[in-house]
């Protein structure tokens, strides 16, 4: 038997060559993995939460209101349905933005019911669902809670008042 030292060779070469092969497929792949990363592409299916409908406003008594109206920033994205009177359009704050007195119950039909509104209230929404309400009506209202916000009174005080975002408002008297 003679033994030639040659056909070992390109067996071992195959076996080098699949040996330096991986670390150009392992580098490939941390390479793909730092620009998906990189890029902020999710692999993650995604969330349905796109899909669904909010959760709908919800009734509050006057209590309740209380609670929210004395810390609003706390209740931020709560859907809430609120009463209330209009006491100011002003064409300096735009037409999507209202003044109201407002409370968690109605006081329609009541003497002086718009007496009985006590929270000093901005409200926004669509300038659109806005056209038909003036100072002075009363209204029923699905809100969201949007947080706080602070201006200067006419008087040279400051007041911090709830932002509510109409989602739909109904004038009732």
């Amino acid at each position: 038997m003679t033994h030639d030292g040659p056909p070992q060779q390109p067996n071992l070469q195959r076996r080098l060559g699949r040996r330096t092969t991986w670390p150009w497929v392992v580098g490939a792949g941390v390479l793909l993995l730092g620009v998906v990363i990189a890029t902020g592409v999710r692999i993650s299916p995604p969330s349905n939460s796109a899909s669904m409908p909010p959760p709908p406003h919800r009734a509050v008594d006057a209590r309740e209101w209380q609670v929210i109206a004395k810390d609003p920033d706390a209740y931020q994205g709560e859907r809430i349905v609120v009463y209330g009177h209009v006491t100011q359009i002003d064409p300096a704050a735009g037409e999507s933005t209202v003044r109201a007195n407002v409370d968690g119950i109605a006081h329609d039909g009541e003497d002086r019911a718009y007496l009985k509104y006590t929270t000093n209230t901005m409200l926004s929404g669509d300038a659109k669902a806005l056209d038909g309400v003036v100072s002075g009506d009363l209204f029923t209202a699905e809100v969201t809670v949007r947080g706080s916000m602070s201006y200067d009174t006419q008087v040279g005080g400051n007041a911090t008042v709830p932002v509510l975002a109409i989602d739909s408002i109904h004038v009732t008297g």
